[in-house]
């Protein structure tokens, strides 16, 4: 197994290293690419499907021409989508996403590559694209490498985290696995290999400079960022006095653990707070039971899957805002597209003080920071945000004053539009782009 897996990273390696073959009649056109996402709405709602939708939206606003495609397979080889698989091509308010019903990510990562790249290859050519940019994890991105090596333009990859780190916070005895080195072995491939290279924030790409040796002039900075126009500001005066919001994934990593343990402190300690969780996951069943043996049942509120719109309009109720992720690897590197979110809404957030979390909240923080993992600090950390009625108001206009300013789409999708001579070398880094 061990052979296998370093036989497969090697064929990899030198597929894509190999000089692409040129062909005279293709004439790429300029401002024009085939942006690659591994999973869409409405098949799955998540911070990536979304970020998915907002960053294409966001290129046609600054005039890139951008055709969509989901990773050959998708939707119809994931059993846990929220709909049933329908047609090769499914419109989302305004976008087409197109779809390959083959091949199935049921197989090895080399032979899916192999079979899934003409698919890719295939549509970038009959829209003449500039580019193809692919959005993590290396599953989908190497058949779109291939692909943009067989047509002679230049490859595009969004790091948008790392897989591996994500299921160590479910699998601890994953660290260290066959499966585990290869995944981040394919992962420095690709971005080593990409002709631009983008980062979803500085702390990731600080840890892929650290451990893989790829220089930050080569990185461009796509962090998350908000449509403004998508989500307005909620209304101060609506806000429920003592209440805390959560919206996104029920998983371990989220720490929602530690909310539950803080908000159970709050009630002994007499706060009459009462605490609402928009969303589901793997471990909602496990949190709601946690509630119950913590006697809090009667003041938190699990709202289970809900549209965009609704957990917008449930947290826009809500006094603050709270993340909790854990300390693991992978919380301190990538950042929940609901940081930025609440924050465009007008909200005080309550987050733990990790690396990422830091840089995101900027130099005059809209929120409060509390020791991540630690349920007494966040507990006295909800209570000092809480019970300060007159700043809440002005933190949270300070902080859509921060999301409007510093973090709209906008202001950073632009360097993903191909230029006017869009042809790289197979192999080549292509010109650098700083942050």
């Amino acid at each position: 197994m061990a052979i296998n897996r370093h036989l497969t990273v090697c064929a990899l390696r030198w597929l894509v290293k190999r000089k692409a073959r040129r062909a005279p009649e293709y004439t790429p056109r300029p401002g024009s690419l085939l942006y690659v996402a591994a999973s869409a709405l409405p098949y799955h709602v998540s911070g990536y499907t979304n970020r998915t939708q907002e960053i294409i939206v966001a290129l046609r606003s600054v005039g890139a021409d951008v055709s969509v495609m989901t990773r050959p397979g998708y939707p119809w080889d994931r059993k846990d989508r929220v709909v049933d698989a329908g047609p090769d091509a499914t419109l989302v308010d305004g976008i087409l996403y197109h779809h390959s019903r083959s091949p199935s990510n049921h197989r090895p990562v080399l032979q899916f590559a192999l079979q899934a790249a003409p698919a890719i290859a295939q549509l970038a050519a009959s829209r003449k694209v500039a580019a193809i940019h692919a959005a993590s994890n290396h599953t989908n991105a190497l058949p779109a490498l291939l692909a943009a090596r067989r047509l002679g333009i230049p490859f595009h990859y969004e790091m948008r985290g790392l897989w591996e780190l994500s299921r160590i916070s479910r699998s601890p005895d994953f660290e260290g696995s066959w499966a585990f080195r290869q995944g981040l072995a394919l992962e420095r491939l690709v971005a080593s290999q990409a002709d631009r290279l983008f980062v979803i924030s500085e702390q990731l790409g600080k840890y892929i400079q650290q451990h893989w040796g790829i220089p930050a002039e080569r990185m461009t900075l796509l962090p998350n960022c908000i449509d403004a126009d998508r989500i307005p500001a909620a209304d101060p005066a609506q806000a429920v006095p003592l209440t805390i919001g959560y919206a996104g994934s029920l998983i371990v990593y989220e720490g929602l653990d530690t909310l539950l343990e803080a908000v159970a402190r709050l009630k002994r300690e007499g706060l009459a707070v009462r605490l609402h969780v928009a969303g589901h996951g793997e471990a909602g069943q496990a949190l709601q039971e946690q509630a119950r043996q913590l006697g809090i049942d009667d003041v938190v509120c699990f709202h289970g899957r809900v549209s965009a719109v609704q957990a917008r309009a449930i947290i826009g109720r809500c006094a603050v805002i709270c993340i909790p992720r854990r300390p693991f690897e992978v919380c301190k590197i990538v950042p929940p597209l609901k940081l930025v979110e609440a924050l465009a809404m007008a909200r005080p957030v309550v987050v733990p003080d990790l690396p990422v979390f830091v840089d995101e909240m900027g130099s005059d923080p809209a929120g409060w920071f509390f020791k991540a993992g630690d349920s007494a600090d966040l507990a006295r950390t909800l209570r000092v945000a809480l019970e300060d009625h007159a700043q809440l108001a002005v933190i949270g206009q300070r902080a859509r004053t921060y999301a409007i300013g510093q973090r709209r789409w906008q202001g950073f999708v632009g360097a993903a539009v191909p230029s006017a001579t869009p042809r790289a070398s197979a192999g080549n880094m292509g010109a650098p782009h700083g942050r």
